[in-house]
C-alpha cells in the first residue's frame, strides 16, 4: 500500500517570453548617486558643530537643535558635543528662566 512517489521528477520549465524595450531617453542620470566626498562630509560636520556651540546662548534652541540632529540619525557623529551641551543645559538649569517655556520646551528638558 505503500505509494511510489518519485522525488527526482523533473522540475517544469517555465518558458518565459522576452520583451525587447527601447532604451530610455532618460539614461542612467537618474540612478547615478550624488554622495559627498570624504571632505565634504567633513565641512557638514564641522557646520554642524558651530551650530551647536552657537545655539549655546538659547538653552531652548540648543535642545531644539540637538532633537533635530536626533531625528536625522546623525547625532552618533556629535556624542560627544551633545553629552557636553546637555551637561551645561542642566548644570545651568536653575540659571534660566522657564517662565515663558512652552510644552515642547518642557518636554525636551525633561
Amino acid at each position: 500500500m505503500s505509494t511510489d512517489q518519485s522525488a527526482s521528477s523533473p522540475a517544469s520549465e517555465t518558458n518565459r517570453r522576452t520583451a525587447n524595450y527601447h532604451p530610455s531617453i532618460w539614461g542612467n542620470s537618474f540612478i547615478v548617486s550624488n554622495f559627498p566626498d570624504d571632505e565634504q562630509l567633513e565641512d557638514l560636520k564641522e557646520e554642524v558643530r558651530r551650530e551647536l556651540i552657537a545655539a549655546a546662548s538659547n538653552s531652548s534652541e540648543q535642545l531644539k537643535f540637538i532633537d533635530a540632529v536626533q531625528r536625522l540619525g546623525v547625532a552618533y557623529h556629535f556624542e560627544k558635543e551633545i553629552e557636553e551641551a546637555l551637561g551645561n543645559t542642566f548644570d545651568n538649569y536653575h540659571d534660566t528662566d522657564d517662565i515663558n517655556d512652552d510644552l515642547y520646551d518642557v518636554a525636551l528638558r525633561f
